[in-house]
């Protein structure tokens, strides 16, 4: 069945030191046990399975301050459940099964006239079992693949658990739910699956999907500049940031042992609003005078390590 596709996050920033880790969640990198939607066998039926699921999301490298050729290096997604079943029966027999990782550019902002990086054929795949239920699974060295700078991209996890299978313990049915965050999320995730006649991708929570406002996809995607070689780590959890969305005064706390060395706070053209040298380890910064709306937070760190996150002031 020709998969359909996903958007996977995308996020970034201006300067670079170290690799950058791109997601669209305020909780990056958790799952919750429910809230996830897919196109399955129905509630009558003995079989269980889910059919061809597309799960999207899409990213404007200049959202983020990205200037430069972005090579992704790892690709995170997270799993709500995976199960292989055999006929009449909803019980895990155990193993894995592979689902497939695309990744597109496209110059839309939603996730349609997609051109795939790699031809016919997805980006990689990721082997899954329940063993990663409720967790995340990543695509480790084996993607290294570069988006043009100006680019809007999609990544795209697809699974098809029905088309093909027998649901004999030889041939299972498959069952695979996307892992979801129900915080906020800076961009929307989106279905489609050509089995539920969902052929143009729908925002989760909206039209036929309105049911399910908190499937919200848990992706997050490692880069560097792809001419420079370097990497900034973007939306830590080393890095906790609150309030945000914030009125007055911005609090930041690192974790595993890091200080930080200096905070600059970039407006989305890409200026420097605020900059401090951090030779006292502060951990706030007042942005009472700034105009609503969108910034970038940068913290370097004593590993040599650039910690960015997106704030939003209200």
């Amino acid at each position: 069945m020709k998969k359909i596709l996903l958007s996977l996050a995308v996020l970034s920033s201006l300067s670079v030191i170290n690799s950058q880790v791109i997601t669209q969640n305020s909780v990056p990198n958790t799952v919750v046990a429910t809230g996830s939607v897919a196109c399955a066998s129905s509630s009558t039926s003995t079989d269980y399975y889910t059919g061809d699921n597309s799960y999207m999301r899409l990213f404007k490298l200049s959202d983020y301050g990205i200037t430069y050729n972005y090579k992704i290096t790892n690709i995170a997604f997270g799993v709500q459940l995976a199960a292989r079943t055999i006929s009449g029966s909803s019980t895990d027999i155990g193993g894995t099964f592979p689902v497939e990782v695309w990744v597109y550019t496209t110059a839309s902002t939603t996730p349609t006239a997609l051109i795939s990086v790699s031809g016919t054929n997805p980006l990689t795949t990721v082997n899954v079992s329940s063993a990663n239920n409720a967790a995340m699974v990543n695509t480790g060295t084996s993607v290294n693949q570069v988006i043009p700078a100006g680019s809007n991209f999609v990544v795209e996890v697809f699974h098809d658990g029905n088309t093909g299978k027998a649901g004999t313990t030889a041939s299972p049915f498959e069952r695979f739910y996307m892992g979801t965050q129900p915080g906020t999320q800076t961009g929307l995730s989106y279905l489609s699956s050509e089995t539920c006649q969902i052929l143009t991708p729908i925002a989760t929570g909206t039209g036929a999907l309105a049911g399910f406002p908190s499937a919200k996809w848990v992706m997050t995607i490692t880069g560097q500049n792809a001419t420079l070689g370097v990497t900034e780590v973007i939306n830590s959890r080393d890095v906790q940031i609150y309030p945000n969305p914030v009125k007055d005064v911005l609090k930041f706390k690192l974790g595993s042992n890091l200080k930080s060395e200096s905070i600059e706070i970039f407006d989305m053209a890409g200026r420097i609003v605020t900059s401090v040298s951090n030779s006292k380890n502060v951990n706030e910064v007042n942005v009472s005078d700034f105009t609503k709306g969108t910034y970038i937070l940068k913290i370097k760190a004593n590993d040599g390590k650039l910690y960015t996150q997106k704030i939003i002031k209200d």
